[in-house]
């Protein structure tokens, strides 16, 4: 015992110096079971009494108070048994367990001479959660409703509110960039954008904890909120699913046009080894998910436009794979190796066309491709040194990939121009310096092979480590107390290449062309020609001289890390949840010495003395929350906290040929800063949550957020040598937003089942993103400090999901009927909003641009429309043999309501922007067929949600 006493302290020693290295910890993937177990008969504390996990070798022995925890439970449903000598033990079942949340389970045992069989006892159902806002998806929810796709499913929850085209997310008034989406306990957010496409199939999730909120030390690197997701692991049994969805069988029957929409899904779990022993010991689950949609978002108007109804090259192609391996040593049977492997990846290759409107008519086919591939790996070691204490180790590696350009030259840059006839002839329909544009007899829309201009591609990858501790300890006089601390450290390699190919191709680099290949390397950069930005790629030119040379041919290599420390406390009558992190960020690269001096003593633009090496930037942020009851059934919670997010990658490097480029450019871009400074957020919320009987729960919230140092745009005045100053991305936007989430939620009763989430909201701001300010700023209008409602101020949004569900033969009449309705749902969502803003304004004055009328409101001071959409679902399952098949109609947008995503703001309507009802649109339509294909094109998809669909799928699970 002495000796283990010392093993114990000796790791925890351990454990508190890792933790201080620099680090930035992300999220715990399991939660804890904790209670009392008491005399039924006078409800004194039973000391000594074992609590067991059924089926696993987990378990705890009860203190001087009766009480015990047990930490590190995957989540999921279990069945906890309490036993003590002299008392009929008690078993209780459907036991539910939340990732990085206690589940109570007391237990009152009855003494006698006689020892009964087990009691068992239906756990009871879950208490108010107060620990942090937001709430917990579970997999029948998502199963219920149809709905795919983690932020998809996310959007459905109090707090958080989604464009119409269900690409963007923004939790309580915050950017869509400041979000953390987890995947199994590592992050899957893109580092270079904040953005991430990380998939995780409906068949293999297990919850989706949505926390808009409050949330604890050891989440980083987020100011909005954090969607953990957490995926199905393998048991000793084997389990799987296939399914397929498709709206193949959609028609004209139903008024309703295929989109082409197909969905194939395969998972499989269970034991690697099948042995009586060994099944318990090494089990994984995995699957995979094909999307193959030939038209990726379905438009509202493409009905009006096509004979098929479906927009043309806008295709979605997507495999996504998951899987997670454990392998629990504690599970060989004698075992004395408390310790668990566990590792997993997610990877998303994907495949989209980017719309736009100057194509549509005849060069669609020229769409901008989006190639998208993610790569992300983890290897886990869980020590548990007791059922109150244990430690993780984690190791991972993620990759991503992006490229977009020219569907046919890609990333061929020299075929953009003919380099295989007249030299040096540019291919017909080419756009380069001083060409001609391809426009068809009306002006508006290419007519021939028109490329795409840019070429983009980055290769950001990182390899990470981070260490998490837990430690319970139960007291009597100064509460119950879980203590988390960790940290971990990110190296980063990152890659980008972005360049405007088709000038290029203006020059046909050949010996025989009589150009001098000094001049190379200035086409590629000049402001006028290649406008070559990036870093880290070996690109040459033709005649085989480096275009990135110095220190932008290098990869660069930020380094990201935090620490955090967490306590929460839980009195009889209150409960407290305190901590702090400290984030760290080290670009590890050049940066310069004075942002408004680029020329410095020597008076050279831009030489090696206006640089300097890059300082770490270190943050500290206390967080604070607590709650207490005000009644049995009601509690109140508070939550105070400071938050940090590092800025993107992608703002913090510059190519410094470029940048000395970029000042001759007659119409400038925004230079990235490697001074960036973190954004901060302070946040104030209080709470009341109640529950009402055993099956409804509600809560409603206040909240007021402030953002501070937020990135926007702006410009360093001119010196001597640049007069006209430049356009540089700063720490120069704040915001703040404020308002109400409720949410009511009634468990199954007599078959029915209710979600309600409704959301008040006030955000505003100097900038709903970082570069919405460029035209202006680079107007020399100055910079603007006053704020205005946020392109995301959505004042009102809510939804309601009824579920209505049959059970098995016990649930139904006898007869046919019931066998009909055996197993038998329906579940129907109607959500609800009430418009984003937008600034009215008189009918333009230049055909397609429609900002060139002048404003008849403030900022953002006009709304459009209310949406209303109804989503319906109808199911039945059937059970043959040991499987279970899944029947299902899944309708979105069921009464085909027109849902407005954006509007023009001459007309505050999504479909015309009124420029032919002003004297220039008047004198621009007297050229024959104007009117149609200028009405043609500012029929923008992206103004509308989708259409009603309909799709039609089966699901087989054993």
């Amino acid at each position: 015992m002495r000796v283990y006493t010392q093993f114990k302290l000796a790791a925890l020693i351990l454990l508190i110096t890792l933790a201080f290295l620099p680090n930035q910890i992300f999220s715990q993937t399991t939660g804890s079971i904790g209670g009392t177990v008491t005399d039924a008969k006078d409800n004194t504390p039973l000391v000594g009494a074992i609590v067991k996990i059924e089926g696993t070798q987990r378990g705890a022995e009860t203190d001087a108070n009766g009480e015990y925890v047990i930490l590190n439970i995957d989540v999921g449903n279990y069945t906890v048994i309490a036993s003590y000598v002299g008392y009929t033990a008690s078993k209780q079942t459907n036991v539910k367990v939340s990732v990085d949340l206690r589940t109570k389970v007391n237990f009152s045992l009855s003494s006698g001479a006689v020892v009964i069989d087990t009691l068992e006892i239906v756990a009871q159902r879950k208490g108010i959660d107060v620990e942090q806002s937001g709430r917990q998806v579970t997999e029948e929810q998502i199963q219920n409703t149809g709905i795919r796709g983690i932020q998809n499913i996310a959007a459905q929850t109090s707090g958080v509110i989604q464009d119409e085209t269900g690409q963007n997310i923004n939790i309580r008034g915050s950017r869509t960039n400041e979000n953390l989406i987890i995947v199994d306990g590592v992050a899957t957010t893109n580092p270079i954008n904040g953005t991430s496409t990380a998939y995780v199939s409906n068949s293999q999730l297990q919850e989706i904890s949505v926390l808009t909120g409050g949330f604890g030390a050891e989440y980083g690197n987020a100011l909005a909120g954090v969607i953990n997701v957490t995926t199905k692991s393998g048991t000793s049994n084997y389990t799987g699913s296939a399914e397929v969805l498709s709206d193949v069988l959609a028609g004209n029957w139903i008024n309703t046009s295929s989109q082409g929409y197909n969905l194939y899904s395969v998972t499989l779990g269970g034991p690697i080894i099948p042995t009586k022993g060994l099944s318990k010991v090494i089990n994984f689950f995995g699957g995979v998910e094909r999307q193959f949609l030939q038209v990726e978002r379905p438009s509202w108007i493409a009905d009006k436009l096509y004979e098929n109804g479906q927009l043309p090259n806008l295709p979605l192609r997507q495999w996504a794979y998951n899987g997670r391996l454990t392998i629990d040593l504690q599970q060989i049977k004698g075992s004395k190796v408390p310790v668990q492997l566990k590792g997993g990846f997610n990877i998303t290759d994907k495949y989209n066309r980017t719309f736009f409107d100057r194509y549509l008519k005849y060069d669609s086919e020229r769409w901008r491709y989006n190639k998208y591939k993610d790569y992300q790996y983890y290897g886990r070691l869980v020590h548990t040194i007791s059922s109150n204490f244990f430690y993780e180790l984690q190791g991972n590696y993620y990759k991503t990939y992006r490229e977009f350009a020219d569907p046919v030259f890609q990333d061929n840059l020299y075929a953009y121009g003919d380099t295989t006839q007249n030299k040096p002839n540019p291919v017909i329909g080419l756009r380069t310096p001083g060409a001609l544009l391809p426009y068809g007899e009306t002006g508006i829309f290419y007519q021939y092979s028109q490329p795409y201009y840019y070429y983009y591609r980055t290769d950001i990858s990182y390899i990470g480590g981070k260490l998490d501790a837990t430690l319970a300890l139960l007291t009597k006089k100064f509460g119950n107390h879980e203590l988390k601390f960790g940290g971990e450290f990110r190296y980063h390699t990152l890659k980008k290449e972005q360049v405007f190919a088709p000038s290029l191709a203006t020059y046909n680099y050949d010996t025989t062309s009589g150009r001098n290949a000094s001049l190379q390397r200035s086409i590629w950069y000049s402001g006028t020609q290649g406008r070559l930005k990036g870093y880290g790629y070996d690109i040459v030119d033709q005649f085989g001289n480096q275009i990135m040379y110095g220190e932008d041919a290098n990869p660069k290599h930020p380094m990201i890390g935090a620490f955090y420390l967490r306590d929460k406390v839980d009195f009889p009558d209150f409960s407290f949840n305190g901590g702090f992190r400290v984030d760290y960020l080290d670009v590890n690269s050049e940066v310069l010495k004075n942002l408004a001096d680029v020329t410095g003593p020597d008076g050279v633009l831009l030489s090696d003395d206006d640089y300097e090496k890059s300082k770490p930037t270190i943050s500290v942020s206390p967080r604070l929350g607590f709650s207490f009851p005000v009644t049995d059934k009601t509690v109140f919670v508070a939550q105070y906290g400071k938050f940090i997010q590092m800025p993107p990658l992608d703002y913090l490097y510059l190519n410094r040929v470029a940048f000395a480029e970029f000042f001759k450019a007659s119409v400038q871009d925004v230079a990235e800063n490697p001074s960036l400074k973190p954004e901060k957020l302070t946040s104030y919320e209080v709470g009341i949550k109640q529950t009402v009987g055993d099956y409804l729960n509600m809560g409603l919230t206040a909240y007021y957020k402030e953002t501070l140092d937020q990135i926007g745009i702006y410009r360093v005045l001119g010196s001597e040598k640049v007069p006209k100053g430049y356009t540089v991305y700063m720490n120069s936007d704040f915001g703040v937003s404020r308002g109400l989430d409720f949410y009511l939620s009634l468990r199954r009763y007599h078959r029915f089942a209710v979600d309600i989430a409704y959301t008040l909201l006030y955000a505003s701001g100097t900038g709903s993103d970082p570069n919405q300010k460029l035209t202006l700023v680079n107007s020399g209008e100055g910079y603007p400090q006053f704020t205005f409602p946020l392109d995301y101020d959505q004042r009102h949004t809510g939804s309601v999901n009824l579920d209505y569900r049959f059970g098995g033969d016990e649930d139904v009449p006898k007869g046919w009927f019931g066998q009909v309705v055996k197993n038998l749902g329906i579940n129907v969502l109607f959500s609800f909003n009430s418009g984003r803003p937008y600034t009215s304004r008189t009918l333009p004055t230049q055909a397609f641009s429609p900002s060139s009328g002048s404003p008849t409101s403030a900022k953002n001071g006009v709304y459009w429309p209310w949406n209303y959409n109804i989503d319906l679902k109808l199911d039945k399952t059937v059970k043959l043999w040991k499987t279970n098949w899944n029947f299902y109609i899944w309708v979105t947008n069921l009464l085909n309501s027109e849902l407005i995503n954006n509007v023009y703001d001459g007309t505050g309507r999504p479909g015309d922007d009124g420029f032919l009802n002003t004297e220039q649109g008047s004198n621009a339509a007297a050229v024959p067929g104007y009117v149609e294909d200028y009405m043609l094109r500012i029929q923008n998809p992206g103004n509308w949600g989708p259409p009603r669909q309909v799709r039609f799928g089966v699901r087989l699970s054993f």
